[in-house]
């Protein structure tokens, strides 16, 4: 979903992530992941969930947003990784922007 190393400034909550990464997903890839249910996004993150922690550095210094993840983590049900959170946010955000709805006539 993203296609390559984005060179960006370090998104310091997870909503400046949600935001670089829309910023940077191309429509269909958008449209794909809003139709997805929130019990598929686990496969999203095996995906592209090392690229996020890179492009972020979340191991490597940037510890306000980690931060942020882990605080947000401890409202999921189960143990949940701070890309995921970040993943579910997008998600989130794209359910109200996204999703393709029938439109009766």
């Amino acid at each position: 979903m993203i296609p390559k190393s984005i060179g960006i400034e370090l998104p310091l909550t997870i909503d400046e992530a949600v935001t670089t990464i829309l910023n940077d997903l191309p429509l269909l890839d958008r449209t794909r992941l809003s139709a997805m249910g929130s019990d598929e996004l686990y496969l999203i993150d095996r995906e592209i969930g090392s690229q996020i922690a890179k492009d972020f550095r979340l191991w490597n210094g940037n510890d306000i947003l980690l931060s942020d993840c882990l605080v947000a983590a401890q409202k999921f049900d189960e143990p949940t990784d701070p890309t995921f959170v970040i993943i579910h946010a997008v998600w989130q955000k794209l359910q109200d922007t996204h999703v393709l709805r029938l439109v009766k006539s």
